[in-house]
């Protein structure tokens, strides 16, 4: 009815307060498909830090197994989980077993850094295609991930976030082959790729975001639809084909005196472009030669450009110097 529907769309924390005061709630509650469980949510914070470790699990245990048998379809699990660091992986295993189903449409699961072992995330349990074709946002956070040929499709993923993810180019590969309706794709701090592959047969990919991933030397997209395009971290080449939708480009990955014989690739259909350098401390006069050109090129097209910095240091007053000239 109207009264249990408005409690399936209240917060977590509000579900479950209001809850213990209705018993008419209670049975909503134990149906409550949308779980964010972590210290606010679960009434921790006002514990010490070091204390709150066995209640997070205690909690987090009851709740999902309650669920489970109960029969009830979990639609978003968030698990922030950044005070367990002597958590088992036989637990964490055990709770997705139970949790990513078919329905499941967003899942979410933050790790604590300081875990002697990175959790391995169990390939598994998307490994079975009702699972596998329902989730529609995957979130991994702090952990290790090594997708393999048994990995599901997933048909209806829309969004894929990794931050400190120990994931292998090969492994992202096979993840992104089952992906086509992917339409967003954010990877920060993944050391383990060195070539990042878009392939044309990602027709739905609109956004795509790279942030310090050390070990990177060459991205290479074929993705027709990409509208945004930021890339922040150590050098790298870029190489951008069929790019006729691309709008937004943000890029402190080349070198500024580079920037003029490797972006025409990159431009195409591009309006805004943010240049930004943390390397290049000192320019000398060719280099602001070649940037001068680079903005004669860009205004010609009839783009926005932001200014072009590194550090502390700004340069465009002289760039915009010269272009009145």
């Amino acid at each position: 009815d109207i009264v249990h529907r408005i409690h399936s769309l209240l917060p977590v924390q509000e579900a479950a307060r209001a809850a213990c005061a209705s018993r008419g709630l209670l049975h909503s509650w134990r149906c409550y498909s949308n779980l964010t469980l972590n210290c606010e949510t679960l009434g921790l914070t006002h514990k010490k830090f070091e204390e709150r470790e066995t209640y997070i699990i205690d909690k987090v245990d009851r709740i999902l197994r309650n669920h489970y048998g109960n029969g009830v379809k979990v639609k978003t699990l968030k698990l922030h989980l950044a005070p367990c660091n002597n958590i088992k992986a036989a637990c964490l295993d055990g709770w997705l077993q139970v949790t990513v189903k078919a329905g499941i449409e967003e899942l979410y699961l933050a790790m604590p850094l300081l875990m002697k072992e990175k959790y391995n995330f169990p390939c598994s349990v998307l490994s079975d295609d009702a699972a596998a074709s329902s989730i529609q946002s995957l979130g991994l956070w702090g952990c290790s991930f090594h997708p393999t040929p048994t990995l599901g499709l997933l048909r209806r993923l829309k969004c894929l976030q990794l931050t400190l993810v120990d994931i292998t180019e090969e492994g992202l590969g096979i993840l992104l082959s089952k992906s086509s309706s992917l339409e967003q794709l954010v990877l920060f701090f993944c050391s383990g790729i060195t070539c990042l592959q878009i392939p044309c047969t990602m027709q739905q990919l609109n956004f795509l975001s790279i942030t310090e991933c050390k070990s990177l030397k060459m991205v290479e997209i074929d993705a027709p639809n990409l509208c945004s395009f930021y890339c922040v971290g150590t050098l790298i080449e870029i190489s951008i084909r069929n790019s006729f939708q691309l709008k937004n480009v943000n890029l402190s990955c080349i070198l500024l005196s580079d920037a003029r014989a490797k972006l025409p690739s990159v431009l195409g259909t591009v309006e805004s472009l943010t240049l930004r350098s943390r390397t290049e401390v000192f320019v000398d006069f060719n280099t602001l030669k070649i940037i001068d050109g680079l903005f004669k090129y860009i205004m010609d097209r009839d783009m926005h450009a932001t200014p072009l910095c590194w550090k502390k240091h700004m340069i465009n007053p002289w760039i915009y110097h010269s272009l009145e000239c």
